[in-house]
């Protein structure tokens, strides 16, 4: 009868330490992506609460509510396509469908 041969390999162990090994890297990514993540939010919580308005933006937001605020005009008199600010054209809308 042939006897089995301890080779010296313990294949339970190999695969015991494998396994730990995949669930540690695992946790380990998962620990440096809560990082970045917590990091790159707080990032985004300054740059949103920071300092308020730039000068470029205050006043680019002042063409638009000059545009909005602006006198009825013409846009193409012969077409009829007018140019009203926005509480003006509601007031005719609701006068318009009030008749």
């Amino acid at each position: 009868m042939a006897s089995a041969k301890n080779t010296g390999f313990n294949t339970a162990a190999v695969v015991a330490y494998g396994l730990a090994g995949l669930i540690f890297v695992y946790a380990l990514s998962l620990f440096i992506e809560g990082g970045y993540n917590a990091s790159r939010n707080k990032e985004l919580q300054t740059k949103i609460y920071s300092a308020g308005i730039s000068e470029e933006a205050s006043a680019q937001l002042a063409v638009q509510q000059a545009l909005l605020d602006e006198q009825p005009r013409f846009i193409d008199q012969e077409a009829g396509v007018l140019c009203l600010p926005i509480d003006t054209a509601m007031e005719r809308v609701v006068v318009k469908a009030a008749e």
